[in-house]
């Protein structure tokens, strides 16, 4: 990590992971429920399913129902805004599924234990039918600001017949568990 991604990698407090914490947590997911943006959305144990029109392939995710358009039949942007989940162009090399990804914000983290990305992270996922019930995810990281070399990433995921369901990230629900949960675990005992 670069400086600049050590601290804030150092500032955060993840409920997940061997810094995990209840204590003033900070993760915008937990605290805010921000969007956790790519790559992050793989982490979690949702499902999500490919939808494929002529010009976008778009990618509907479990949780908190976030969708993505990955067009088919443009370059980036010169210039693309900076928002949670990007801009995504993709193609098709052999059997493999390329999605381009630039113009994060970086508000959000690449995992659940907090390691920071920049608004310079451009990431390349490279999805593959490994057979009929296992997809194989490549992912890789670039962002000068924030890591020292590029680096990858590869998980494998197993087709479920379980229906996709509706997950919502409610602030009222994650602040009810924060008042009824992670702070009654972390008050000092009563006198």
């Amino acid at each position: 990590m670069t400086p600049w991604a050590l601290q804030r990698f150092k500032a955060a407090r993840p409920p997940f992971g061997a810094n995990a914490t209840f204590e003033a947590v900070n993760d915008p997911v937990q605290k805010y429920c921000d969007p956790p943006g790519i790559p992050r959305l793989y982490k979690y144990p949702w499902q999500f399913a490919f939808l494929q029109t002529p010009g976008v392939v778009y990618i509907l995710y479990e949780f908190t129902g976030l969708w993505r358009p990955i067009a088919l039949d443009r370059e980036h942007p010169k210039n693309p805004d900076s928002t949670w989940m990007g801009d995504s162009i993709g193609r098709y090399d052999g059997d493999t599924f390329v999605i381009d990804t630039v113009g994060l914000n970086d508000k959000t983290w690449i995992d659940q234990v907090g390691h920071p990305h920049s608004d310079a992270l451009h990431l390349i996922e490279r999805f593959r039918r490994v057979d009929h019930d296992t997809l194989e995810l490549t992912v890789t990281f670039d962002d000068p600001k924030a890591y020292a070399k590029i680096f990858n990433a590869k998980v494998s995921y197993k087709l479920s017949n379980s229906p996709m369901e509706v997950t919502v990230c409610s602030l009222t629900e994650m602040q009810s568990f924060d008042d009824e949960v992670m702070k009654t675990t972390t008050a000092p005992p009563k006198k």
